[in-house]
């Protein structure tokens, strides 16, 4: 079968977070029973995930805020074994509010060359943002601090994703809107509950049936009745689809979107 190589996949550990951003691209504030993923849970998923997947370019981690999660330093490990099918780099997002442990941070300093963090600064609601990065800069730890305070915000602001109406009702239209967003066009996806979706709208649509369910959607790797071979023909398509259904009843992430102020709390 045709290696399966693809650009980047989010794991999100955690639908908890320490703030309420009402405009979440995960729509964190608004899940009614949030949890972590364990780091069994992680290490059965991406077991699963690397076999079906021959590599990926950025490994990135998230949550909600992934700091919350007890195992996440256990998690991280998990993902480090399978550095060989990592072609860049293993990326964690944070968002300033807690300060990380000592084998966390000596786990990201070991790993320098591989492993970054990256910051979102909120301003005052990023309170230990100082501490953090003094921190890091004492041990050695690659990472980025990403505006979302102030002027000069990155990717101009926030986009408002709440509206899940149907925009795209022909498979021409939704193709042509799909390949204009940075997600869909880049191939970034994402795995939430043990499934790959192509972002976390599309996730967050699908799980509150918010949209029809088509096959190419989603590829549900820990469902032991398909096989990996199965699994990998799934992800073939949803990779070279130019669009899934949430596409079309999305404003989508790019530049001709209206942004918004950031981190607004609910």
């Amino acid at each position: 079968m045709e290696k399966v190589d693809i650009n980047r996949i989010t794991l999100e550990v955690t639908s908890r977070c320490t703030l309420k951003c009402a405009l979440c691209v995960a729509f964190v504030p608004y899940v009614k029973n949030p949890k972590d993923l364990t780091a069994q849970e992680a290490a059965d998923v991406l077991k699963v995930f690397f076999e079906v997947v021959d590599s990926v370019g950025i490994f990135n981690l998230t949550g909600g805020e992934p700091l919350m999660n007890p195992d996440i330093t256990a998690i991280l490990k998990e993902v480090v074994k399978y550095r060989s099918q990592i072609r860049q780099d293993i990326t964690l997002v944070t968002n300033g509010t807690i300060i990380p442990d000592e084998e966390f941070v000596g786990l990201f300093a070991e790993n320098k060359d591989f492993m970054r963090l990256v910051i979102s600064d909120y301003g005052k609601l990023s309170s230990r943002l100082d501490d953090i990065r003094e921190l890091l800069d004492k041990k050695g730890v690659n990472y980025r601090v990403v505006n979302f305070n102030g002027d000069n915000l990155s990717y101009g602001g926030w986009i408002d994703f709440r509206d899940h109406s149907l925009k795209h009702p022909t498979r021409e239209a939704r193709d042509e809107h799909s390949m204009k967003c940075i997600d869909s066009a880049g191939k970034y996806f994402n795995i939430s509950d043990g499934e790959i979706h192509y972002c976390m709208r599309s996730f967050w649509r699908i799980k509150n049936g918010l949209i029809p369910v088509e096959r190419g959607d989603y590829v549900p790797l820990m469902d032991q009745t398909i096989s990996i071979k199965e699994k990998k023909a799934l992800l073939m398509e949803m990779h070279e689809a130019k669009s899934v259904t949430s596409c079309a009843y999305c404003v989508g992430q790019n530049n001709d979107v209206e942004r918004t102020i950031p981190a607004e709390q609910l």
